[in-house]
């Protein structure tokens, strides 16, 4: 059997000291003034209905040697990827991890469970420990995957979590995973008699392929039911995952004869499996694209591959006697060793094309791999070395976004909780293309240009209407740290027409929903002398404008030729503004109030007060 996954020991975290937060996504200047009404007639061509995504379909991976404080420092620009999921578990770490008494085997020789009570192990040396990792997940807003300990753990360990997941509401665990990786040897594996991870002679299918694969399977399949048994009498609907075995054409995560391993194991245990974990990784190099390794082209390209492969993960599950079980996509990245594609516009790329072809397909969610690594300790953005994660890991300061991070912030204007994602097809093969019905009636869509050298200009079936609002991602016109975004307006009239796309770009389009504006005086009549109250509320897109949005409001006369008098207002937090104005003399006015932005469409009310003149005395 080809090893694919090294032990992930080596990549565990230093404690670092970034705690601050920061948003560094640079975003370009917003476009031209709002467009005309003219595009709000175009009729919308139909469109599937698409798959209803889950309640948390974008994740990330954590581990418990995270830094506790890098998820603190990270939490803002988590939320606004759209992060729903945090995977708890650390590769290979999650089979050498003792979460009851935080005691770690990683450091011993044998990695077996007798080292738990020996000097090699260590004990409150792992900063995230459950029940700090589910506190961060809440303060998220995100749901929780745990992988249990199944190599050299037991099912009453495993059983504990579960029980401690279902009485402790603020701990509470969406899938729970048994073991890492199990089909591969680089895996703990105390159920195989005489076995040591990473030791050629003691795995099986370096014996005999086949025997070998069955019998670790058929262990698997085993042990892992009795794990299962015990976490359902904690919780009866807990979901409970087991790992898929992919075949030789996912190059960085294949397992030679993954199909004894699927048969066995979620034919085996199809009466508690609920979903199966996938970890893809369409290549296995290392270092930088081009010259013996793929170019940037064909890595962004690789996510054509996944409606095949999710297309092949439902078959084993039918014929396993599975049908409904979810697919959860447990890790993914470009390889499972580091690469230059998160320092280049292509990271932004593969990621968003990535999470929305799983997504699109019918997967629960998807889980980058890894939040961060040692990798990147020392980056600046001149300076990036080769990696696989979403973020880096500064000895000081706060953690920055490699590229992955801006393809997640992109893809999650789709990948949303309880959307309608469809994959689209665009008249050229070199884009892909998908559409989005969020949950609160927004419609979105991107679309990817996949050609790094070439621009394509391209029509796509939608059911986007009116005026829409644009986000664009381009190799061409990027900073150093591969992280614009430029940010504009457009119409569906004028994308029914073609768009440009620029070569390797991302462009999301939005639809935006009508602005409102309302006004109201304090009373209709005031005397003369009297301060004149006005009171409003400015929306935005359907939500609360934030603080700080200037509204402008003229008092006009009724009957005069004069000009208005403006005056100004801006919103407080929740979108609200109050204006106090003293007219000159009595008559009729009428106050307006107006809001006008190329960010979003205008919005304009009035109201018409009385001014009496004081009786005399």
């Amino acid at each position: 059997m080809s090893a694919r996954r090294l032990s992930w020991r080596g990549k565990k975290q230093a404690a670092c000291a970034g705690v601050g937060v920061a948003l560094v996504v640079a975003v370009g200047a917003a476009g031209a003034a709002w467009p005309a009404a003219a595009g709000a007639a175009t009729a919308a061509p139909k469109v599937a209905a698409g798959v209803k995504l889950s309640a948390g379909p974008l994740g990330i991976d954590v581990a418990p040697w995270t830094n506790p404080a890098t998820l603190t420092a990270l939490r803002a620009q988590l939320k606004a990827a759209g992060i729903t999921q945090i995977h708890y578990g650390g590769g290979t770490t999650a089979d050498e991890y003792n979460w009851q008494n935080d005691t770690d085997i990683s450091n011993c020789p044998t990695m077996s469970a007798a080292d738990y009570s020996a000097k090699c192990a260590t004990h409150n040396v792992d900063a995230l420990k459950f029940s700090t990792f589910s506190q961060e997940a809440r303060a998220l807003g995100a749901q929780s995957m745990v992988t249990v300990n199944y190599g050299t753990g037991t099912a009453a360990w495993a059983a504990a979590l579960v029980k401690q997941a279902k009485k402790t509401p603020s701990q509470a665990v969406a899938s729970y995973e048994i073991g890492n990786e199990g089909y591969g040897c680089w895996e703990p594996n105390d159920w195989i008699a005489g076995f040591q991870p990473n030791v050629a002679a003691d795995c099986p299918m370096n014996t005999n392929l086949d025997a070998g694969m069955e019998e670790v399977a058929t262990s698997y399949a085993t042990h892992a039911a009795s794990f299962m048994a015990a976490m359902k009498a904690q919780n009866a609907s807990a979901q409970l995952v087991v790992p898929y075995a992919n075949d030789g054409t996912v190059t960085g995560a294949s397992v030679a004869d993954n199909t004894e391993w699927n048969n066995a194991v979620i034919g085996g245990d199809a009466k508690y499996i609920g979903a199966v974990d996938e970890h893809w990784y369409p290549f296995g190099f290392v270092g930088n694209t081009g010259g013996a390794n793929p170019t940037a082209q064909a890595v962004i390209q690789s996510v054509e591959t996944i409606p095949a492969q999710y297309a092949k993960i439902e078959a084993s599950l039918s014929a396993n006697g599975v049908p409904g079980a979810k697919v959860i996509v447990g890790e993914t990245g470009v390889s499972f060793q580091d690469t230059n594609v998160p320092c280049t516009a292509a990271g932004a790329l593969f990621a968003a094309g990535d999470a929305l072809e799983w997504l699109a397909a019918g997967a629960q969610s998807i889980d980058w791999w890894p939040v961060n690594t040692n990798s990147n300790i020392n980056y600046t953005a001149s300076d990036c070395k080769p990696d696989e994660a979403m973020f880096t890991n500064p000895k000081t300061g706060t953690p920055k976004p490699l590229s992955p991070y801006t393809g997640y912030l992109l893809a999650s204007q789709l990948a949303q909780r309880n959307a309608r994602l469809s994959a689209l097809t665009a008249s050229s093969n070199q884009v892909l293309a998908f559409q989005s019905v969020l949950a609160n009636g927004q419609t979105a869509v991107a679309l990817i240009n996949t050609n790094t050298a070439t621009a394509q200009r391209v029509t796509v079936p939608t059911s986007l209407t009116g005026k829409l609002s644009t986000e664009t991602y381009s190799a061409g016109n990027q900073n150093a740290a591969k992280t614009k975004i430029v940010t504009g307006t457009t119409t569906t009239a004028a994308v029914n027409g073609g768009i440009n796309l620029p070569a390797e770009s991302i462009v999301i389009l939005k639809t935006v929903k009508p602005s409102t504006l309302s006004l109201t005086s304090t009373a209709a009549s005031y005397k003369a002398g009297a301060k004149v109250t006005l009171k409003g509320k400015l929306s935005l897109n359907g939500e609360a404008a934030p603080a700080g949005v200037a509204v402008k409001v003229t008092r006009q006369l009724s009957g005069s030729k004069a000009g208005p008098a403006t005056l100004s207002a801006k919103t407080a937090a929740g979108g609200a503004f109050t204006v106090t104005n003293v007219p000159p003399a009595a008559g009729t006015y009428v106050y307006a109030a107006s809001y006008a932005s190329s960010a979003y469409p205008p919005a304009s009310h009035s109201v018409t007060v009385k001014v009496t003149a004081r009786a005399k005395t």
